[in-house]
């Protein structure tokens, strides 16, 4: 029998720049990204107190053009798009006919075009169900690997970007225009489900290492650090903001992961939209995205069962360890658990809770 061959790993275009920094990297979904910088702890506090600096290249990049773009996007996305001015943006889900989650997608309407931000896994996946239905479409489809994603994130992001620039900051969420930053013009975006406030800053590659290092230098005085996976994903559980390809995936619905704004009811037909609906005029879904506090010191691993009353209700599938909160996590869960004062997880008690206003 053959032997497969080992999908490459995607690596930072600016992967040298990190290792610089002293970045520690750890391969997520494909590709190497900096996990910590060397302190976890200060970076978290970073973005809770003050600012970081996190490069988020990883994540697939599209460009839709043509005349038809528009209609066509919105027939295949549980978002309104044919609202869109340019400037503005979108989040939402493609779906398949069985109206399961394909992918989660941030559309972002540009005059001539629309940018898409979707899960670092999903990028070939989407490009090629696009594909498959614009047979008949006036709309070219094209990666933009070519630009790079700084965000800046956190309570003080908003001062530095402010320092850079006298033009005002995008303000609702996924909303975008162009300014000048350190000299150079990016598209500069209002960046959400992070669970803080953040910017991202949409640059050519020619000029992202410049830009980056320019932004480190000025944010000392803001608190500005560069931040790597493990702090972002603490502040993400914190929030219970699900992750395509960890919390939900192809086996869930929409609703299950609990971003209301996420599937427009008024839109019209899309790609999955009757059972999507049904779904919504008919009571709801059996199984929801849970935040879930441990009652243990150390969280229990992604996979543990979730049980209420000897029967298994879920599966965890984000844990971290908060300085703020102790040991939490997300969880799949079925409305018998979540619904539940007390689950057992790992031989241990966890509370479900809210998810923060």
């Amino acid at each position: 029998m053959a032997e497969i061959a080992p999908t490459p790993v995607r690596h930072l275009p600016l992967a040298k720049l990190h290792r610089r920094w002293g970045a520690r990297f750890e391969t997520v979904d494909g590709a190497e990204v900096p996990a910590s910088y060397g302190a976890p702890g200060e970076e978290y506090a970073a973005l809770r107190d003050g600012c970081g600096l996190a490069d988020r290249s990883d994540v697939s990049r599209l460009e839709l053009m043509g005349e038809d773009r528009v209609r066509f996007l919105n027939g295949l996305v549980t978002c309104e798009v044919r609202t869109l001015a340019a400037g503005q943006g979108a989040y939402g889900y493609f779906t398949d006919r069985q109206g399961k989650i394909l992918a989660d997608v941030v559309v972002l309407a540009l005059e001539d075009r629309l940018w898409l931000e979707l899960p670092p896994a999903a990028g070939d996946t989407i490009r090629d169900h696009l594909g498959k239905y614009s047979v008949v479409d006036r709309v070219e489809v094209k990666p933009l690997d070519d630009l790079v994603l700084w965000t800046l994130a956190g309570p003080r992001a908003g001062d530095l970007l402010t320092s850079f620039t006298a033009e005002p900051l995008p303000e609702a969420l996924w909303s975008h225009r162009k300014v000048t930053v350190a000299g150079s013009e990016v598209q500069l975006a209002r960046q959400g489900r992070l669970g803080t406030d953040a910017w991202t800053i949409w640059s050519s590659a020619a000029i992202a290492r410049a830009l980056a290092e320019s932004l480190r230098e000025r944010g000392t005085r803001y608190g500005m650090l560069p931040v790597g996976r493990d702090a972002l994903d603490i502040v993400r559980v914190e929030e219970g903001i699900g992750r395509f390809g960890r919390d939900f995936g192809t086996e869930n619905l929409p609703q299950e992961v609990g971003e209301e704004a996420a599937v427009s009811y008024t839109k019209g037909c899309y790609l999955g939209q009757e059972i999507v609906a049904r779904v919504h005029y008919r009571g709801g879904v059996n199984h929801r995205l849970t935040r879930l506090a441990f009652g243990v010191e150390a969280a229990p691993v992604a996979g543990t069962s979730v049980v209420h009353d000897g029967h298994e209700v879920g599966k965890v599938t984000s844990t971290v360890t908060s300085p703020r909160v102790g040991a939490i996590g997300i969880a799949m869960v079925h409305k018998r658990g979540w619904e539940a004062d007390v689950l057992t997880v790992g031989g241990g008690s966890a509370r479900p809770l809210s998810v923060p206003s």
